[in-house]
């Protein structure tokens, strides 16, 4: 049974929370920056290293913005509307409603955000599609542009790895030298663990031929600019030009991959080469190892999202349902079941991770597309 609670408890429980609420009020008079910082380490033992150093970032942006206005004074929906405002004029929604996020946890903490909270609306998303993946024409084409200008190097062998490990953008910035393995061809892998969305994409995925050429094509191009030591980042911060920092990991190459989009004729996000590598890993491989490489993917997302099947494999798949039928003429009574070849489509349309309905529209499409051009040739 436990012990009955006491006066001197009581009192006790009093002065933390007199405590608690003196803290508050101090906070509420310090400046964004100040504030923040104090609150963040605060915070450190109850988040992720990624988070607090997110967190670090946001507030020293909102301070350009708000300068030493104390943090109290910032409980006004009007200053947060015209941050949301001017901000959006150079970033997207995304980025803005993230910058505000441990500016509404500051308020919370100083008592002030319910004064905010009926007043305040982040700013709506667009409605983005699940991505994409790649023909083989268009990732002949990108990378074929990528190894025209020797200053898209670092863009392109990070576009090929990311095609070839199925890892995402994130993943290969926090990629060290010390998670990457290429002395033995044979058990070449890289190791994500920083970056990673979740535990679940933790993971080590081996290396191909054209993966463990990324790779250390990756390493010369930072040991070029003073990285080598296990703990470096493949993708050293750029400070200034000709100027990096190997102990924190830079950012995606978005001019120099942007420039390889335009020579390619192509359109895409970063996130894409994902989605192309996962979507050959579907193509040709068991559900189970594409799971394995793909990190916390749910079979249900694999077919939702990530498992583009493309046309070619598709008419592959249909073509080696009819291979007995090109040596064996149809007779009347196969005439009179056409639902028999039916059943074979929807079943290796299952196994290829799409619906049945979905996977005939897409034969009947590319039957159709090839009359045309059977049409035009003539």
């Amino acid at each position: 049974m436990s012990a009955p609670i006491t006066n001197k408890a009581i009192r006790t429980l009093s002065a933390i929370r007199a405590g608690d609420l003196n803290d508050c009020r101090t906070l509420a008079k310090l400046p964004l920056l100040e504030a923040g910082r104090k609150w963040l380490q605060s915070r450190k033992p109850f988040i992720d290293t990624r988070t607090y150093r997110d967190y670090g970032r946001y507030f020293e942006i909102l301070a350009k913005f708000f300068g030493d206005v104390p943090l109290e004074k910032l409980a006004n929906p009007d200053l947060l509307r015209a941050y949301q405002v001017e901000r959006s004029k150079t970033c997207g929604p995304h980025t803005v409603n993230h910058e505000l996020s441990p500016l509404q946890q500051l308020l919370k903490r100083i008592r002030k955000w319910d004064d905010v909270k009926p007043y305040y609306e982040a700013i709506p998303l667009p409605k983005e599609s699940p991505g994409r993946a790649l023909t083989p024409d268009e990732e002949r084409r990108l990378l074929e542009a990528g190894r025209s200008r020797p200053g898209w190097a670092r863009a392109y062998h990070l576009a090929v790895l990311s095609i070839n490990t199925a890892a995402g953008p994130g993943e290969l910035i926090g990629l060290r030298f010390r998670d990457c393995f290429v002395d033995n061809p044979e058990a070449a892998r890289i190791y994500i663990h920083e970056n990673a969305k979740n535990k679940n994409r933790i993971r080590e995925v081996p290396l191909n031929v054209d993966a463990l050429g990324a790779v250390k094509g990756l390493i010369a191009l930072a040991r070029e600019v003073g990285a080598g030591l296990p703990e470096h980042y493949l993708v050293p911060f750029r400070v200034q030009k000709s100027l990096y920092d190997p102990t924190r990991p830079g950012q995606w190459p978005k001019t120099a991959f942007t420039e390889m989009l335009c020579t390619a004729g192509l359109k895409i996000r970063p996130y894409d080469l994902r989605h192309t590598g996962l979507t050959k890993l579907a193509e040709k491989n068991p559900e189970q190892v594409v799971l394995k490489i793909a990190g916390h993917v749910s079979p249900q997302m694999l077919r939702k999202v990530y498992a583009h099947v493309r046309l070619p494999a598709l008419r592959s798949a249909v073509d080696s349902i009819g291979s007995v039928s090109v040596v064996r003429p149809v007779t009347k009574e196969a005439e009179a079941k056409p639902e028999h070849t039916l059943y074979h489509v929807a079943k290796m349309a299952e196994q290829l991770g799409i619906e049945g309905d979905k996977a005939l529209q897409l034969l009947l499409e590319y039957e159709r597309q090839q009359a045309l051009r059977k049409k035009a040739a003539k």
